[in-house]
């Protein structure tokens, strides 16, 4: 599933490229030189990076709040928690050649599985040429993606993906990684589809607390008791 969220409004973005403008990025991280000159070609500010990148680190905070405080999201993606939030530049032909991100991402103290991909655009699609997050489907179904600044993307972490070369201006985004309390696709489709059934009848008089939809509330909760995963 690929669902897209305005999160942030324009000026909110504009503001946070503003503070970014005055820190350092360093070169996106990488497993060795080799990975580096023929997969990954951007520059990063990740979370608590360094002192000097410390004003990036409130930034990353108040998305994250954003994110697990959006009801659309916990709908949807019933996030347990985010990990390796960053923010990423692309300029000057930066790329991110065709690859699948880790099943898992952390340190040795804690390792969460990544059930969902997020990109939130922070600068307008017109504003760059190229840069586009392509998905590429094992059915060689493939979709190409340039989003409004404000936006949020998330996908399934599975799916093959990259980021295609920026050939003028700068693509600046936010990403991050989420672990869902339900780890199977098709258990979230479902949690997904009766909530918001549940959801469009208590807001029909006609409906609302009847037997039918006191039924499908007694589903929906017997569900979650099913396949929700705690902390």
């Amino acid at each position: 599933m690929i669902s897209r969220l305005p999160l942030l409004s324009a000026a909110q973005c504009d503001e946070i490229v503003a503070t970014l403008d005055r820190l350092n990025w360093a070169d996106g991280l990488a497993p060795g030189k080799l990975y580096r000159e023929r997969v990954k070609g951007n520059k990063e500010i990740a979370y608590q990076m360094s002192p000097q990148t410390a004003p990036a680190d409130e930034l990353i905070k108040h998305i994250n709040d954003a994110i697990m405080g959006s009801s659309h999201i916990r709908t949807r993606m019933f996030p347990k928690s985010m990990v390796n939030p960053r923010f990423n530049l692309y300029c000057d032909g930066g790329f991110y050649g065709p690859h699948a991100d880790s099943a898992f991402l952390g340190d040795n103290r804690r390792q969460v599985r990544t059930d969902y991909s997020m990109t939130l655009f922070l600068t307008e699609p017109d504003s760059y040429g190229g840069g586009e997050l392509r998905l590429t489907y094992p059915s060689g179904e493939e979709m190409r993606l340039k989003e409004p600044k404000g936006t949020l993307l998330f996908y399934p972490s599975g799916v093959m993906h990259e980021v295609l070369p920026v050939t003028a201006g700068r693509r600046i985004a936010f990403v991050g990684w989420v672990e869902s309390h339900i780890q199977s696709q098709q258990e979230r489709d479902l949690l997904t589809e009766i909530t918001t059934l549940c959801d469009d009848m208590m807001a029909d008089e006609s409906l609302a607390l009847t037997e039918f939809h006191t039924r499908a509330l007694n589903v929906k909760h017997n569900l979650y008791r099913m396949w929700w995963k705690g902390q």
